[in-house]
């Protein structure tokens, strides 16, 4: 499954809690720089009477303050909104055997498994020098895709996961983790970097947009 494919289930099934999040942030950020603006504007008009400067200085302090709180609620909740994604997503990928677009994704897996493991020939090679291992669940599509590849591969249904596969060369020692789990969590340092940027960039950035727009 392609870092792409990830991103695109990760996305989908995060919209919902992105929003609550996004809109729980906005409201405690709105909060608590209205309360500085408040106090900011109360320190002022007591100063009037004896001296403006301390009042100004006061005032930039206390909103100084209420900016850097702010943007520590906002890092917290831009994380938040990730691992819900991320969470939401690996509930998704665990279901994934159910998806119709499933029977093309272990295709995908297994070849590129195959190919990893023998190179640019791998149809030729893979057979005799190639063991697999899955998921009981994924027998009668794998056995039939194998026959359709005209693949004779040993094959133990051991595993327990999403989906996809593990190939191994005849003496064991090389393989190729090729489920979806396994993707995920190769790829899960891109995919933190990119829901990091897409939710600051479409959501999250927005909170501070609209909570600091006072002078």
């Amino acid at each position: 499954m392609s870092l792409h494919a990830i991103l695109e289930v990760i996305r989908d099934s995060g919209e919902s809690k992105v929003r609550e999040i996004e809109s729980r942030a906005y409201a405690q950020t709105h909060e608590m720089i209205t309360n500085a603006r408040l106090e900011a504007e109360r320190v002022q008009e007591q100063a009037y009477a004896s001296a403006l400067e301390p009042a100004y200085q006061e005032r930039a302090r206390i909103i100084h303050r209420a900016r850097l709180e702010a943007m520590q609620i906002i890092g917290n909740t831009r994380k938040e909104i990730v691992d819900a994604a991320l969470e939401q997503a690996r509930g998704r990928l665990a279901g994934f055997r159910t998806d119709p677009r499933y029977p093309e994704v272990l295709r995908d897996l297994l070849e590129e498994a195959l190919m990893a493991l023998n190179g640019s020939g791998w149809q030729e090679m893979a057979t005799g020098s190639t063991c697999l291992e899955a998921d009981p669940s994924d027998r009668p599509l794998l056995d039939a895709m194998l026959a359709e590849l005209h693949l004779d591969l040993k094959v133990s249904y051991s595993i327990q996961c999403w989906g996809g596969l593990i190939a191994r060369n005849e003496n064991g020692r090389i393989a190729v983790i090729n489920t979806l789990e396994a993707r995920l969590d190769r790829a899960l340092p891109y995919v933190r970097s990119h829901l990091a940027a897409l939710y600051d960039d479409e959501g999250v950035h927005t909170v501070m947009d609209r909570s600091l727009q006072f002078h």
